[in-house]
């Protein structure tokens, strides 16, 4: 049974099909590990790898730095534009729900760029530093050298005359870095950064995702979590030829129990922040949205009530604190799926939720 989403008059467009959890995926937690225990090794038949230089992270200048990313492209069409598309904390373009998404668009006539964050995935090797939530110069300069490759290339890739839009999905942690890159992002001509961004289970008030994980019930996923960053941050260091500070940073990670000490010792220090307060509050884009939401291109948002690692509070905020008139920032709130979840009987819900956002985008471009 299909209706429209009540009370949601930006969303008449579509007929969005209600979210219903499905067995044995039942309850935020299980919606949320269930990604975890996909394993997907297939590659695009249509594939180019691409390496993107970065400045460090508190200076303008190269050090020979790159980011990592994988572009796809559809087979036997004329592609409708690009979407860009990266994971959350202590993830990668190996992530399952990544390669599913990623898949479902490429199905449907766009080339994917699936971005592998500093320091992150098999991009690791590439960079001595990690990301954080504050990103931002590395994403302007993944878009502003994925632009120019477009329009240098329109005939390698098939490419209409036209206006080529880029759109981009964060996924957690992802949709943070994204909104943080359009607000930071600053161009002559008043153009956005993307000409959409869909933002799955995204944070928007950092602390307060630091006192959820930090809870009892969210031991295991602390611990799961951290060892994961711990590994990238070890990979990243083998990298160094310096064996001092191969030593000093284990030392570091051994004494690290939890996601907020590893912002403390290593995220805030490393991207020029006095302390771990400093950069929950810069890096938290929910005031800054309020303030000047103008910045941002078309958003869409969906979050969950029941996901156990980002509180959906603040997303609600947000929506509570924009304007109903508004239709630029489309906020879609449900009451099951966990974090990054939404599996129904007809697969990701999310992402044909998405997809179908993104469709509509581009069948009404101007």
């Amino acid at each position: 049974m299909r209706s429209k989403i009540n009370k949601l008059g930006e969303f008449s467009f579509l007929n969005i099909e209600k979210f219903n959890e499905v067995f044995p995926w039942i309850g935020g937690d299980l919606q949320t590990i269930r990604d975890s225990l996909c394993i997907d090794f297939k590659l695009a038949a249509n594939s180019e790898k691409v390496f993107i230089p970065i400045n460090n992270n508190c200076s303008n200048n190269y050090i020979k730095d790159y980011l990592l990313g994988f572009l796809e492209f559809p087979n036997n069409c004329i592609p409708k534009g690009l979407v860009i598309i990266t994971h959350g904390l202590g993830g990668s373009t190996k992530r399952f729900g990544l390669r599913r998404i990623s898949k479902k668009l490429l199905d449907e006539g766009y080339i994917v760029f699936k971005l592998n964050l500093r320091g992150a995935g098999s991009g690791r090797y590439l960079s001595n530093s990690n990301y954080s939530a504050k990103c931002s110069k590395d994403i302007i300069s993944v878009v502003g050298y994925l632009r120019n490759k477009f329009e240098e290339e329109k005939k390698t890739y098939k490419l209409n005359d036209n206006y080529f839009p880029i759109f981009a999905i964060g996924l957690s942690l992802g949709g943070t870095i994204f909104l943080n890159a359009c607000i930071d992002y600053k161009s002559n001509n008043k153009k956005k950064l993307f000409d959409g961004l869909a933002c799955v289970s995204s944070p928007l008030d950092l602390l307060s995702c630091s006192k959820c994980i930090d809870k009892t019930r969210n031991f295991i996923y602390q611990k799961w979590l951290i060892n994961r960053l711990k590994s990238q941050v070890l990979r990243s260091q083998d990298n160094h030829k310096d064996l001092f500070a191969k030593n000093t940073i284990k030392r570091k990670l051994k004494k690290i129990k939890t996601i907020r000490e590893f912002d403390d010792k290593l995220t805030a220090p490393s991207w020029g922040y006095n302390s771990v307060n400093d950069y929950y509050q810069d890096a938290s884009p929910l005031r800054k949205i309020k303030t000047c939401y103008e910045k941002l291109p078309s958003c869409f948002f969906i979050h969950s009530k029941d996901d156990p690692w980002v509180p959906y509070k603040p997303t609600l905020e947000l929506k509570k604190a924009l304007s109903k008139n508004q239709k630029k920032i489309l906020i879609l709130i449900t009451d099951k799926g966990g974090h990054n979840g939404f599996h129904s009987s007809t697969g990701c819900w999310s992402d044909n939720v998405v997809s179908q956002w993104i469709n509509h985008k581009i069948n009404n471009f101007d």
